[in-house]
């Protein structure tokens, strides 16, 4: 499925992938409904989406492993490894 093309495919990608999330027990941040977050006890994982680029955050690895899986599992992704730039800042 190309995200790119007519503006009601964008709309219908980002619904999937919306309603996907919520699947997942993510909730979405009101103010900004590119950004998700997922606690689960101590352990947090964030979302942020931007376009076709999105950061991840968490602070348990075999929690963001998982979380991994279950996404390649629905869309085609490829993951980049620790980010150190994002949107043109530095991360550190």
């Amino acid at each position: 499925m190309s995200m790119y093309g007519l503006e009601p495919s964008l709309r219908m990608w980002y619904y999937k992938f919306d309603t996907f999330i919520w699947g997942l027990g993510f909730t979405r941040i009101k103010l900004y409904h590119c950004m998700y977050f997922k606690l689960l006890g101590e352990f947090f994982i964030y979302l942020v989406l931007y376009v076709d680029d999105m950061l991840l955050i968490g602070n348990n690895k075999e929690n963001f492993q998982e979380f991994k899986i279950q996404l390649s599992s629905k869309f085609d992704i490829k993951y980049l490894g620790v980010a150190n730039y994002i949107l043109g800042m530095e991360i550190k």
